[in-house]
């Protein structure tokens, strides 16, 4: 696969650079299997992190776009993905009308952080995903291995907006901690001293402390083009201090919803200004970067043109951040690898595991389980 980025030459001259014809190993699936496919309709994974112990931690949902009355779990491996137990703790709504998405990230200290957003509908309908939603976005740490957690207080996030944060968390060469996040108003008023838009929340005391949210992609990103709404990021920490950002868009409706590429944008002052976004050829949706120990990036995200299905997990690697190529989707353990349902894709998180060696989770389709979405949620081991 052939695909083409816009690439940074200064703060504001871009250039078309194109993948080059260097032979890549295909991607290899070391093992796979289901993360849970015992809770109805498991999906939409928030985030996957390994604790000072080893074992591994992710969550996830019960309905899509954490719809009204969905509850979230918290599942762990205790020999690095190859099996998993039972939820260990499951965190439900608070009233019929509430919906829940609990991403988690881990600190480089090991310390877990939980954050439980909340999301408030106007009824209890699973169409009302796509109405005015309310938010807060609870913050728990855990410094025992995800044993229990404690509550150090909320997001700065503002009345009467969507808010959600991803299951990521990158370090700043200057040691500050960002999470990547995005915020909707829930009306056309926004209110004053909030930010809205795409961006991420910031921490310079090592997680004791989150500031508000610092939008990065300017939208429109010109005054002659339209808005995008961006959404959902993910960042390259480069060794030269640069920041690359990538967000998604929705702006394509209908039979035009391959032409929603992610956008990019850069920095070279550890986040505070930004360059302006440019579209890439990336058809991605939810997208995480990880830094491998071989020093190349990899970008796990859902490819909206997907050869094998409408929307697949898919995998990415770069050298620079900039330029990346395809590599391949994981193994979909109850569908002889391939994924049944154009739905999926939508929600995904890795780990490095040494090497070039990554775990992932996502959530996958298979017809024969019980449910509104019929999904669960998968795993494998994969070498690129």
């Amino acid at each position: 696969m052939r695909l083409m980025l816009l690439t940074f030459i200064t703060a504001t001259v871009m250039s078309v650079s194109v993948w080059s014809d260097s032979p890549e190993q295909p991607l290899k699936v070391l093992r796979y299997g289901p993360v849970n496919d015992q809770i109805v309709d498991g999906l939409t994974p928030g985030g996957l992190v390994q604790t000072k112990s080893g074992d591994l931690i992710t969550t996830f949902v019960d309905r899509g776009d954490a719809a009204a009355g969905s509850k979230s779990y918290l599942v762990r491996s205790q020999d690095q993905g190859k099996t998993w137990g039972r939820p260990f703790r499951i965190i439900e709504p608070a009233s019929p009308r509430e919906g829940l998405h609990t991403p988690i990230v881990q600190f480089p200290d090991g310390t877990l952080m939980l954050m439980i957003n909340r999301i408030s509908h106007v009824d209890s309908r699973r169409e009302s995903v796509f109405n005015i939603r309310e938010s807060r976005i609870e913050l728990q740490i855990s410094q025992d291995n995800g044993t229990s957690f404690q509550s150090i207080g909320f997001f700065t996030t503002p009345p009467q907006s969507l808010t959600a944060a991803m299951g990521a968390l990158y370090q700043l060469q200057n040691g500050d901690l960002i999470i990547p996040a995005y915020c909707t108003p829930g009306s056309p008023r926004k209110h004053p001293g909030y930010q809205y838009g795409a961006g991420f929340f910031r921490s310079v005391d090592g997680g004791k402390h989150w500031g508000p949210l610092e939008v990065v992609f300017a939208d429109p990103p010109t005054k002659d083009e339209v808005k995008q709404g961006f959404n959902e990021g993910a960042f390259v920490v480069r060794e030269d201090g640069t920041l690359i950002a990538y967000a998604r868009v929705d702006v394509h409706q209908g039979d035009e919803y391959k032409m929603n590429y992610l956008w990019m944008c850069q920095s070279r002052d550890q986040g505070i200004t930004w360059t302006k976004p440019v579209e890439t050829q990336i058809a991605g949706i939810y997208p995480s970067i990880k830094k491998l120990p071989s020093g190349q990036f990899v970008m796990l995200c859902g490819l909206r043109d997907s050869r094998v299905c409408r929307r697949t997990t898919s995998l990415f690697t770069s050298k620079d951040g900039i330029n990346w190529k395809y590599r391949g989707h994981p193994y979909y353990s109850r569908t002889n690898g391939i994924p049944h349902n154009p739905a999926t894709g939508g929600g995904q998180a890795m780990i490095s595991m040494g090497d070039d060696t990554v775990y992932v989770v996502f959530y996958a389709c298979d017809p024969k389980l019980p449910g509104y979405h019929k999904t669960y949620v998968d795993g494998g081991l994969l070498k690129l």
